[in-house]
């Protein structure tokens, strides 16, 4: 098998390995469970992840990470105006979690006792990466620092919470709700940097 394959059959794999974590849950996932949702055995498995599970979920952090960061943090960055970017930001967390039906990495990560403190902090860095990018967006349009950190930070609590509550009702209506609700804050007026 090329170098190339090989990169392409792991990335496959990861990109399962990344569904099946957030929707049971790090612990929940056995190896078989793995193995059947590949189609791969032990042995093929330990092949790509030498680590076993621990090396499964960096990969998964990572590969999540880096998805991150190309739909979502990049985009923040460019140079429309925070308006438009932010709604652009919506939209896609709306489509990455399913209009609210879909479970969130993050959580399923988070609450695992045996997943490795590696891939913790990545996952961690992920909420911190975040919140970074909607500020620095808040602000390269005019808002004052501590108050773009202010209003980032609860517009991805505000994502994050919705996501939970609309999963446990049952209800993507709450979802779609809470993220026109965060959007609207995150616009709002902008704050003064300069009070007198």
């Amino acid at each position: 098998m090329s170098a190339n394959a090989e990169t392409g059959a792991r990335d496959d794999i990861v990109v399962t390995l990344f569904d099946l974590f957030r929707r049971a849950g790090y612990d929940a996932v056995s190896i078989a469970d793995i193995s059947d949702a590949t189609g791969l055995g032990k042995s093929s498995l330990y092949h790509h992840f030498p680590g076993g599970k621990p090396d499964m979920a960096q990969a998964v952090a990572d590969f999540a990470r880096n998805a991150m960061r190309e739909t979502v943090f990049d985009p923040l960055a460019g140079a429309a105006p925070s308006p438009k970017k932010i709604a652009a930001m919506m939209k896609t967390v709306s489509a990455m979690y399913e209009g609210g039906g879909a479970p969130c990495l993050i959580a399923s990560m988070l609450i695992s006792p045996s997943a490795s403190a590696r891939a913790v902090k990545t996952i961690k860095a992920i909420v911190a990466d975040w919140i970074d990018a909607i500020a620095d967006a808040l602000a390269a349009d005019g808002v004052a620092r501590p108050e773009a950190r202010r209003r980032a930070t609860q517009g991805v609590i505000a994502i994050q919470g919705a996501l939970v509550v609309a999963r446990a009702l049952g209800d993507r209506k709450v979802f779609a709700a809470a993220l026109k609700s965060a959007e609207k804050a995150l616009l709002g007026a902008p704050a003064r940097a300069n009070r007198p």
